[in-house]
Formats: structure tokens, sequence, C-alpha cells
């Protein structure tokens, strides 16, 4: 009986071992197959007559193009060129993923293929123009790939292409720059996990930030009516009917009363709001030193300024203050910069103001030479006196006169001051009651004029 099965076994185990002979004389032809096309293939590639004139397949990114050898051979310095010029399997797969020889052969580039027609056009025209669409950073990684030089590029698609460059950079490193900003904000605001941190964390969430909750919605709300209500009272109590006359008595006292106590209550809230935000922020000097907070500070001050010199007033200790506080009362009027806080496009208006502060800086050097230069030549024009006007009888009558009268009168001589502030008004196209009266200050004035049509209608790069 057990004869019978190791003879059973060996009848089962012949099989097995035949096949696996099969397999590996299989595997072993067909690597030498394989060998013997890279090699005939190599071996073509330095023939003379195969070489140049052989089509070539590559497949980047699963799409497949087909090239001529003698065309990728024009630029020998880049990845193309060089995997043409490759003379083993070894050399060739350093420049692509995958290769197979063959008629023709066929190389695998595990690459993006949107911008590779265009380079592909460069090897067969010598002229390499960029496509419309795309990322210009994505068009900048892809010439680092295939090794090409950004100087090749015509310079029709040069001035499209490198302020793309600059614009797509200043956007990515804003975008690291507000994530980096995110990360740090994030760890400076962990206040902790005990009962006080979770308070302070709570509100300030409410106080700062209006989309965490229903309670933040509304105090933001609430916040940003004050704002529109300070300011409408403030425009309401400089009505000339609400006004004290010269014995310190007004026409409608109510309606001053409701105004002040209206301005009291603002204030009032604008200040709990403000120390309350101080107490529980994570760092109360970078909260201080804060733009907006500032604002937020200045915005309370002219009030207690002004009950501090009211007072002082009244205990005698300072003469007449009511210049002063009438002009620390104007100064409420920085309580309209607390709407940034709540309008995203106020913020994104200071953003670009910011972003643009070169180009700016550039427009307001170009007005300031224009007025400048304009400003000196009609002083000049403008100084001297007509002779045949005798202006001694007239020196009596300009005490009567208006100042347009007075601009008008041919024995009027200009200041330089007025000069700079007839340029500024004649650049910027709004005018002037001074005018030229000389027929070279009215050229002068003449170009002035046009010379500030084009620089305000002047593109600046």
């Amino acid at each position: 009986m057990e004869l019978n099965d190791d003879i059973s076994e060996q009848s089962v185990q012949h099989p097995q071992s035949s096949e696996e002979e099969e397999e590996t004389q299989f595997d072993l032809k067909f690597e030498h197959e394989i060998e013997e096309e890279v090699q005939r293939y190599f071996s073509l590639l330095k023939s003379a007559k195969g070489g140049h004139e052989r089509k070539v397949i590559l497949d980047v990114g699963g799409d497949r193009f087909v090239a001529s050898r003698k065309n990728l051979e024009k630029f020998p310095s880049t990845r193309l060129g060089k995997i043409v010029r490759a003379e083993s399997t070894r050399e060739v797969l350093m420049y692509c993923e995958e290769f197979i020889p063959g008629d023709p052969p066929e190389f695998f580039f595990d690459r993006n293929p949107m911008n590779f027609p265009a380079i592909l056009d460069m090897y067969r025209n010598g002229l390499f123009h960029i496509v419309e669409t795309g990322c210009a950073l994505v068009l900048q990684k892809d010439l680092e790939y295939w090794s090409i030089d950004e100087l090749v590029m015509e310079p029709c698609c040069a001035l499209k292409y490198y302020p793309q460059i600059d614009i797509c950079q200043s956007e990515k490193d804003g975008d690291i720059a507000s994530k980096k900003k995110e990360m740090e904000l994030a760890e400076e605001e962990d206040f902790g996990n005990t009962f006080v941190g979770q308070l302070r964390s709570y509100l300030w969430n409410t106080l700062e930030y209006p989309w965490t909750s229903k309670l933040a919605q509304f105090v933001a709300f609430f916040s940003l009516s004050m704002v529109l209500v300070s300011t409408v009272t403030f425009v309401v109590s400089t009505i000339e009917d609400l006004q004290e006359d010269k014995d310190g008595r007004v026409e409608y006292p109510v309606i001053i009363a409701i105004i002040e106590y209206i301005d009291n209550f603002v204030v009032i809230f604008f200040t709990i709001e403000y120390f309350l935000r101080l107490l529980v922020a994570p760092r109360k000097m970078k909260f201080i030193k804060g733009a907006m907070n500032l604002i937020d500070l200045f915005a309370i001050i002219p009030f207690y300024l002004s009950i501090l010199l009211e007072g002082l007033e009244d205990f005698e200790i300072i003469g007449k203050a009511g210049k002063i506080i009438r002009l620390v009362r104007v100064m409420r009027i920085l309580r309209i910069f607390k709407l940034v806080r709540h309008f995203a496009g106020l913020q994104s208006l200071l953003y670009t103001l910011q972003q643009a502060y070169q180009e700016l800086g550039l427009l307001l050097v170009l007005v300031a030479v224009a007025i400048l230069t304009y400003s000196s030549l009609v002083y000049f024009a403008e100084k001297e006196t007509p002779e045949h006007i005798n202006c001694t009888q007239m020196i009596s009558l300009k005490a009567d006169q208006s100042w347009r009268e007075i601009a008008q009168d041919p024995c009027y001589s200009w200041t330089f001051v007025e000069s700079f502030w007839w340029g500024l008004m004649t650049l910027t196209t709004v005018g002037y009651d001074l005018n030229p009266k000389t027929l070279l200050g009215k050229l002068i004035g003449g170009f002035c004029a046009l010379s500030g049509v084009f620089i305000l209608t002047l593109p600046i790069p």
C-alpha cells in the first residue's frame, strides 16, 4: 500500500516540475528576446542610416505623442535630447520612468501632459510659445523637468509669463504666510482646559469672531449698530439750529439731551467692549499695539478728554477751553473707522493698498514732480506786473474786494504757495479761482491740465 502511495506522489510531482521548467525556459527566452531588441535598438541608433530618421513615441501622463529623433536632437541639453542620445538602457532610465524598445521605441514620463504640446512644438519649429490656460508655476516646474531654459521663450509669451510668475509666487507666499499665521494664532489662543481658560476662550471668540456662535453674531451686529448710531448723532449735533446762541441757550433742548444720552450710552458700550476684550486677550501688548484696537481706543478717548477739559474749565484751572473741546468732539468721527472691523470689503481695500504701495508711491512721485515743475513755471510767468498798468492807484481798492476779484486783478502778484496750490488743482483737473493772466501763464496752465490727464490715466506697471 505504501509503495502505491509513493508511485502516486511521484506521478503527481512530475507534471509540476515540468511546468516550472517550461515557465523558466519561457522567461529566459523572453528576457533574451528583450535583450536582443534592446541591442538592435541601440545598434540602429548608432548607424547613420537608421538613427536620425526613426520615430519615437513619448507617453506623457497617458497621452501618447509621436516625434522624430532628428527634431529632439536639436536641443541636446534638454531631457528629450539626452534620452535619444543615450547608449544604454540604464542611461535611458535616468531620464524616464519606463522604456520599451521596438520600432518605434516608447518612453514613459509620469508628468502632466497639459504643457507638453507646446514643448514638443519647440523641437519641431524651434519657437517656444506657451498656452493661454494653466498655472504659470506649473509651467515653470515643467520647464525645469524637461531641462528647458526660460530664455528660449518668445518675447510675446515672455511678457505674459513673467508677470504671471510674480503674481502666482506672491499669492503662494501669501497663502503660506496666512496658514503659518493661522497656526501661530491657534497656538497663541490656546487658553487651556481649566474653567477660567474655557471662559476666556468663550468670551474671546464671542467678541472677536462673529461666526463662532449666535451670541457672537448678535454682539457684532449690536456693535455695528452703535457705530452707525454714533455717526448719525454726530452729524445731527452739527446742525445750526441745535447750536447755542450768544446767551448760551438752545432752541431744542430735548433733542440735545437725547443726543447726549445716546452718545454717552454708545461710549460706555465701546469702553466696556474694549476693556473686556483687553481683559480676555491672550497677549495684552500685542492687543494694545494692534491697528484696529488703536482705532477703538482713539474712538473713546475724545469723550473722556472733553469731560476732563470741561471739569478743568469749571474749576478755573484752565481758561476758556471751548475751541479745544469742540476740536476734541470732532475727533469722535474716528468711530466711523470701527466699521473696518465689521466689513470684509473694507479690510480687502486696506490689504490692496498695502500690496500696491510701490505703485501708489510711484504715482505720487510723478504727481509731485509735475506739480513742482508747473508751479515754478507759472510763478515766474505771473510774477511780473504789466508795464502799462499803474498798480499804485489800485492798492486802496483791494480792501473792499472779494477774493475772486482780487485774484483777477492784473496787479495781483502770485505767491509760491498759491502757485503750488494752483498746480495741484489744475493737475488733478479740479480747478481754482486763481487763473493765469499772461499768455505764457495760460500756455503753462494748458500743458499742466493735459499732463494731469495723462498722468492720472497712465497705467502703472
